[in-house]
């Protein structure tokens, strides 16, 4: 009885079959692995801006308590009434380089609620920091070795705060303060951005 092997067209075939069977998982596999890296970083990024947000809050309670004339960290903050919007960063195809980008912003120093606005604040996440790699996300990094009182130990990156005043009528004002984030995550050509608003009415108002 004779036996009859595959022919190279059928071999090729099958190859042909287990080749894109085996890119495709691939594909599908880095594609889920990407999804997953992005939904962390949004997940830790959020993390962040709720911080910043309750720093806000934690500032207008404490101007609101505090002794008149006192300065404190809304004094800061919140001086003038006058915003220019057109000085705010518009987010398209990148990420702010620096304090140049977003003019009358500021950060929130996690370690003691003060608000960080002068100087080189704003690292651009688009470089290394330190000789090391880029933050994979936005947000602040600490210098452990610098105490809480020094400014410089904060450095955002992809994180910062806008401001708005808002006059509502009748001697009754508010601030938008715009928490933004953008960073450049894995597998995207474009950055990622978030940001939420929170509006607190001026306590002297």
């Amino acid at each position: 009885m004779r036996q009859r092997g595959d022919t190279i067209v059928e071999v090729m075939l099958a190859f042909a079959v287990f080749s894109l069977v085996s890119v495709g998982s691939m594909i599908v596999m880095g594609q889920g692995t990407n999804a997953s890296q992005r939904a962390l970083e949004i997940t830790l990024v959020r993390q962040q801006l709720d911080a910043q947000a309750e720093a806000l809050r934690a500032a207008q309670q404490a101007f609101t308590v505090a002794p008149p004339g006192t300065s404190t960290t809304w004094s800061a903050i919140a001086t003038g009434r006058t915003i220019d919007d057109s000085t705010h960063f518009t987010m398209q195809d990148r990420c702010p380089a620096g304090v140049s980008d977003v003019n009358n912003s500021f950060i929130m120093d996690p370690r003691d609620g003060s608000a960080i606005t002068t100087g080189g604040w704003l690292g651009n996440i688009n470089e290394s920091v330190d000789d090391k790699s880029p933050p994979p996300y936005a947000q602040l990094v600490i210098d452990p070795s610098k105490s809480a009182s020094d400014d410089s130990a904060v450095k955002p990156y992809g994180i910062w705060i806008e401001r708005e005043y808002l006059d509502n009528g009748g001697g009754i004002g508010s601030y938008n303060f715009i928490i933004r984030a953008c960073w450049y995550s894995v597998g995207l050509d474009a950055p990622m951005q978030l940001e939420t608003v929170v509006r607190l009415y001026a306590p002297a108002s």
